[in-house]
C-alpha cells in the first residue's frame, strides 16, 4: 500500500500536496525571474524544508547542499531516459513509463521500502482534469528521503515539460 498525495494545482512547483483527507503534507513555492525558474522551496508539514536552486542546479535539504551533477547519473547509456539519483548513501532509479505519463523511483539498495510513483497532470476538455499525484510507500517514513525523492521527481518532470514545450515551440 501507499500514501497518495495529490498536487492541488497543475503548477506542481507552486502548490500544496494533500492526502485523501485534505491534510497538507508538503507545499511547493517557486520564485521565477526573467530567465525562468530561480528557486523552489519544498516545505514539509513536519517542518523540514528543502530547496531546488534551478540556476545553480543544486538541492539543499536540512543544510546539506548537493549539485545535480553529483546526485544524478545516466544509468543505461547516453540515450537512456533512466536516471540514477543518490542521496545519503542510497540510490534510486527514476524512469518515465507509459509514454511519459508516469515516473517511477525504484530503490536500488536492500531493505527497500518500495517504489515511489508519480503520475503527471493530465488536462481534459470535456471533464475534470486529472491532477498530478505522488504515491509514497507506507513504509517510507524518513522525511529526508521523501523530500529528496519529491525534489528529484519535480526536477525530472519539469525538465520533461521544458523539453515538450521547446519541441512544441519549434514545431509552430
Amino acid at each position: 500500500m501507499s500514501v497518495a498525495l495529490t498536487f492541488t494545482d497543475k503548477k506542481i512547483i507552486d502548490t500544496a500536496l494533500v492526502d485523501p483527507t485534505g491534510a497538507v503534507h508538503y507545499t511547493t513555492s517557486t520564485i521565477s525571474g526573467l530567465m525562468g525558474r530561480k528557486m523552489t522551496t519544498i516545505s514539509a508539514a513536519s517542518g523540514l524544508v528543502g530547496f531546488i536552486n534551478w540556476r545553480e542546479k543544486v538541492f539543499v535539504i536540512k543544510g546539506v547542499r548537493q549539485s545535480w551533477e553529483d546526485l544524478k547519473h545516466r544509468s543505461n547509456g547516453i540515450f537512456s531516459g533512466e536516471r540514477e539519483w543518490h542521496w545519503a548513501g542510497r540510490s534510486y532509479k527514476l524512469k518515465f513509463h507509459n509514454a511519459h505519463k508516469e515516473l517511477l523511483a525504484t530503490p536500488t539498495f536492500s531493505g527497500v521500502a518500495g517504489t515511489v510513483r508519480f503520475t503527471a497532470y493530465k488536462p481534459h476538455l470535456l471533464h475534470e482534469s486529472q491532477r498530478a499525484v505522488i504515491y509514497f510507500p507506507y513504509e517510507m517514513q524518513d522525511e529526508i528521503e521523501r523530500t529528496f525523492l519529491l525534489m528529484a521527481i519535480l526536477q525530472m518532470e519539469m525538465h520533461q515539460q521544458d523539453q515538450e514545450n521547446a519541441a512544441a515551440s519549434a514545431g509552430s
